[in-house]
């Protein structure tokens, strides 16, 4: 099978602990580019937050950002398809949020915005590289148009694993939750996954599932694992994510993006 599309999350799957890719890693994405195949970073990070490294990468075609829920051109910054989270179910998580008294990212137009400092915006910001801009009013009035995804960052990880069940009873039917870190519950349009994204993106290219590899470690990346041809977990991989994949690569840490471009694709 000639694969013509790679999928590769960032976080903790393309980057290091360090948060960086190897100079094997960025020169493997290269020589799947020279041998025709796509190469599209899948993340659930913010366009301006993952921006830095597609440059690095040389990339300027489509980046599936916010988990799938915002997708754009890179070198041009067009908006190619966004689906954010209905307000009237934000309004409803922010019950929640006030009464648990929890820390929540909101983004509008690729800004970042949060309702409280401490652990959470300093956690995120570490990671993320984007300065986070605090709410003075309350949350429900501020928010009057859509977020493009919600983010509860809970620094107790048994405490973040109750709210996620809450949150996933409550509102399952309407909204998806997932975790992508495991101080990270993710909340996006119930439409909204890696995967489902994915999937368009292939259709509008005429490339078929088939003829797609993605690789991921986490939950969030679930979705467009099972999606592709070829589903791959690297070794770091949360146990589920690997036992649902077709194939397991190496870590993060040990250049496991470039093992699979390197000895499965080429």
């Amino acid at each position: 099978m000639k694969y013509k599309l790679l999928a590769i999350d960032m976080d903790d799957t393309l980057l290091s602990k360090g948060l960086t890719v190897s100079d094997r890693t960025q020169k493997a994405i290269k020589d799947a580019e020279k041998a025709g195949i796509k190469v599209v970073i899948s993340t659930g990070r913010m366009f301006s937050s993952a921006l830095p490294h597609l440059i690095d990468l040389g990339l300027t075609d489509e980046v599936i950002t916010y988990n799938g829920a915002l997708v754009k051109e890179i070198g041009s910054g067009r908006i190619i398809d966004h689906q954010p989270v209905d307000l009237e179910a934000a309004y409803k998580i922010f019950e929640i949020v006030k009464k648990e008294d929890l820390h929540i990212n909101i983004y509008l137009n690729d800004i970042l915005y949060v309702n409280k400092l401490g652990f959470g915006a300093e956690y995120y910001e570490k990671i993320s590289g984007v300065k986070s801009v605090l709410i003075q009013d309350d949350i429900s009035k501020f928010l009057d148009q859509p977020s493009t995804k919600l983010l509860i960052v809970e620094e107790d990880v048994k405490k973040a694993d109750k709210i996620e069940a809450r949150l996933e009873n409550t509102f399952g039917d309407i909204l998806n939750i997932t975790r992508s870190k495991a101080n990270f519950i993710e909340i996006m349009d119930k439409d909204v996954s890696k995967g489902t994204t994915l999937s368009r993106l292939a259709n509008d290219l005429g490339i078929s599932a088939d003829e797609v590899v993605a690789v991921g470690d986490s939950f969030n990346d679930l979705e467009m694992i099972e999606y592709a041809g070829l589903g791959v977990a690297v070794a770091n991989a949360r146990e589920e994510v690997k036992n649902r994949a077709d194939y397991i690569t190496k870590s993060n840490d040990e250049e496991g993006v470039a093992e699979l471009i390197e000895k499965v694709i080429l």
